[in-house]
């Protein structure tokens, strides 16, 4: 694990102001001649990152991403990094089913399996795209499996060429099974080339039956819009794509169902705060992401029941007319 990764302790923002220590991994990326720190933050309001070491070394945001779970922070290039493996190796294009994946776990690699991709909705506002690769089919002893993989959230992923195909996440419990949850490196790319990852992106494309090169297909009867995207060879659905293109003054040629083409720019969805602080003034709090993330993940639901249904409810998010 060493020659692929470094530990990190976050200290996370709680609701009633105090704070809470976890423990993660992070991997040092080098992307157009520049290396960075990769971890992720489960979409948890973060008050400071720092390097396990003695000296606890605290890292320096470089990037504050908010669409996805990605912690993106500058190289500190200290003695305690000096002698990481820096990975400069990946691939977008979604590995295929039933192909082994590799994982460092405890100074070893693991092997693991492809099970399936399926879409996980981290917020009211936010869905990715996640790799699932099979731990168990028996979960008997769900404690002890969980106990193995806890602490691991932020580890690289590769493939038998040991290019980067994600970064693991988290554990899930589906129909007796227990999954790994990885995040495509797509994600990764796309958050070290966008110019605003602080916020969410739409196509005012109603009309439209081609974005660039490529027809929107629906789906019914759930009307479920999608497209096929070239950087993955893989067909996704619309409000993934806007989550991995939009971005502030970028542009695009949509064909509309007249033929005519016309150069729309992404709009900036406004409909929902996306940030992960926790922001309070009084004994009240500013409704975000990072609020109703910290509810459910705190088990504080009947709160996250209340809000949802007085607020966002009442709501209709643009992506989600398509």
């Amino acid at each position: 694990m060493n020659n692929y990764s470094i530990k990190i302790m976050h200290i996370i923002d709680s609701i009633n102001d105090t704070k809470t220590a976890g423990r993660l991994e992070g991997f040092l990326f080098k992307y157009k001649n520049e290396t960075v720190v990769i971890s992720v933050h489960h979409f948890k309001p973060i008050i400071s990152t720092l390097i396990n070491t003695p000296e606890k070394i605290l890292l320096d945001s470089k990037i504050n991403v908010y669409w996805n779970e990605l912690m993106i922070f500058n190289n500190p290039k200290k003695k305690e990094t000096l002698n990481i493996k820096i990975i400069k190796s990946y691939r977008t294009k979604f590995i295929e089913k039933a192909k082994p994946i590799n994982m460092f776990i405890n100074n070893r690699i693991n092997i693991f399996i492809v099970d399936h991709y399926s879409i996980i909705q981290n917020s009211q506002c936010q869905n990715n795209y996640y790799l699932h690769f099979l731990i168990s089919e028996n979960i008997d002893d769900v404690k002890t499996l969980i106990q193995n993989f806890k602490g691991l959230s932020g580890s690289p992923v590769f493939d038998n060429n040991n290019n980067l195909i994600g970064i693991f996440c988290k554990v899930k419990i589906e129909d007796r099974r227990m999954y790994g949850l990885v995040l495509p490196v797509i994600y990764l790319i796309k958050t070290l080339d966008k110019t605003d990852n602080e916020n969410l992106y739409y196509l005012d494309v109603l009309d439209s039956n081609k974005i660039g090169k490529y027809k929107i297909k629906q789906y019914l009867p759930d009307t479920l819009h999608k497209i096929y995207y070239s950087p993955i060879s893989y067909e996704i659905p619309l409000d993934i794509y806007y989550s991995l293109e939009g971005d502030i003054n970028k542009t695009i040629k949509c064909k509309e169902e007249n033929n005519e083409i016309k150069l729309l720019e992404y709009k900036k969805d406004n409909n929902y705060d996306i940030s992960n602080n926790i922001i309070k003034k009084e004994n009240t709090y500013k409704l975000n992401t990072g609020l109703l993330t910290y509810l459910i993940s705190n088990n504080m639901y009947s709160e996250y029941n209340r809000i949802f249904n007085e607020y966002i409810k009442k709501k209709i998010w643009t992506l989600l007319k398509l």
